[in-house]
């Protein structure tokens, strides 16, 4: 499919694939793909590979943030996740500008 899938349509996906492959597989796979990112992120601050390092980054990007909804979907914890967002960019915005974020 070549236009980006409504958010229904990506729920329903991220579901069957998480029945179709497994908890245990897809919390490997969330692993592999977040070692791909750091792998990526590296030849950017110190060089080399043969792949546009931009264009890898942004790959390794999308590949993260589709296993972070799928580990939200596999441990629940979609609420806990946004509220420990929220706590953490009021701690930056203290860090960087004295204020909360509301």
């Amino acid at each position: 499919m070549t236009e980006i899938l409504k958010a229904d349509e990506n729920q329903a996906l991220l579901i069957k694939t998480v029945e179709q492959f497994g908890i245990v597989n897809q919390n490997l796979k969330a692993i592999e793909e977040l070692s791909e990112l750091i792998r990526a992120l590296s030849r950017s601050v110190y060089g080399g590979g043969p792949e546009p390092v931009l264009e890898n980054i942004a790959e390794e990007m999308a590949d993260v943030y589709i296993m972070l909804e799928q580990l939200q979907m596999i441990f629940g914890n979609q609420d806990k996740v946004k509220q420990q967002m929220k706590e953490k960019l009021n701690r930056l915005d203290k860090l960087v500008n004295g204020t909360d974020v509301k």
